[in-house]
């Protein structure tokens, strides 16, 4: 019987090696669209969050895989709208005021590249349909837009292509 440190040592490594590198960088995030009536990302937890959801999904789905994800323009469903009412103001959601992301990203193993692409991402019928995320997710349909993209976008052999 192999002594417990040794087994617990190659856990570890194994472990280590499985977790994907996700790097996710908001490239110029003062121009994106959504920025333009100053008030989309006054608050940059917006974009946190959403870099927290693309590391979050992409480990999963990529183990062991190394990412970049370079997010060029964020526009987020709905619109700003000013209500005076004590001097706040209100996204409003409407069929045409559709998320948008536009992104080019980076799948590798080692020094392969197992996967790149350039794309722009946007939900017309963001309204429609089974949204998984809790309603009070101030970015449900962004993340939606995201998980669906992964999920169509990234082959089943760069999924299943062996960690390193």
């Amino acid at each position: 019987m192999k002594p417990r440190w040794i087994v617990c040592a190659a856990l570890a490594a194994a472990a280590f090696a499985a977790q994907a590198d996700v790097e996710v960088n908001f490239i110029k995030p003062e121009s994106f669209s959504d920025i333009r009536d100053n008030h989309g990302f006054r608050k940059l937890e917006v974009l946190d969050d959403l870099k927290q959801h693309l590391v979050a999904e992409f480990q999963k789905r990529l183990p062991g895989k190394d990412v970049r994800i370079d997010v060029t323009d964020v526009d987020l469903a709905g619109e700003y709208e000013p209500f005076f009412w004590r001097g706040q103001g209100l996204r409003v959601l409407r069929s045409y005021t559709a998320p948008a992301i536009e992104l080019s990203y980076e799948v590798r193993e080692g020094a392969k590249v197992l996967q790149q692409g350039q794309t722009r991402l946007r939900d017309t019928n963001y309204q429609d349909g089974f949204n998984s995320f809790d309603t009070s997710d101030p970015l449900r349909y962004e993340k939606r837009m995201l998980d669906r993209w992964i999920q169509r976008e990234l082959s089943t052999a760069v999924a299943a292509a062996p960690a390193r």
